[in-house]
């Protein structure tokens, strides 16, 4: 899915705006429209960040109080005309910082599904491997101990690190060093 272009999204954000504004105008105060503020603020929430919600909601309160001013509308007393702007203002803010949060948790839940979905795959790979050297023979040579893969020869470290993905490190087993130490022994005097 492919998102329209910024300046696009931004006309589209400001025009849907100046709509509400007027359908607000037009509907007169019997009918209350300015949940409508909304849909921009939305919209610019979804695609622009922050500060562009900031500026929506701030031109979503001027707009209710501008078309309340326009329209005539008696207030019994002046402080509501502002309070009903702020209160538009306040509510776009919190709608637009709310999807803005939804929007994050939607796109760190696609990138854990994306790397989900790579874990998932490489698990696949490593189990197909896993059951087709299950299912055939290996040739071990009796003498050198290296494993025959295709036509060619490699030692155990290398088979089990290049087609099973073992990480390996070396140390040393109790039975190899008492004979170790054995040898030590008879080679160095005692002293």
């Amino acid at each position: 899915m492919t998102y329209p272009s910024r300046f696009l999204m931004a006309g589209f954000s400001v025009l849907s705006l100046v709509l509400m504004a007027y359908i607000d105008y037009v509907t007169g105060h019997e009918l209350i429209f300015s949940a409508a503020y909304l849909v921009p603020v939305a919209l610019v929430a979804w695609r622009f960040g922050r500060g562009a919600v900031v500026a929506m909601s701030i031109a979503g309160g001027a707009c209710t109080w501008m078309t309340d001013w326009l329209g005539g509308k008696p207030y019994s007393h002046f402080f509501y005309h502002y309070g009903n702007s702020f209160t538009c203002l306040f509510i776009c803010l919190l709608v637009g910082f709310l999807i803005i949060h939804l929007k994050g948790v939607l796109d760190r839940q696609k990138r854990a599904n994306d790397e989900l979905r790579v874990a998932l795959d490489e698990i696949r790979r490593s189990t197909e491997e896993i059951r087709r050297l299950q299912s055939g023979l290996q040739v071990v040579c009796a003498w050198t101990k290296r494993v025959k893969v295709g036509d060619e020869w490699m030692t155990p470290e290398q088979f089990l690190a290049t087609r099973l993905g073992l990480k390996l490190s070396h140390g040393i087993s109790p039975d190899a060093l008492r004979e170790l130490e054995k040898q030590a022994a008879e080679i160095l005097p005692e002293q």
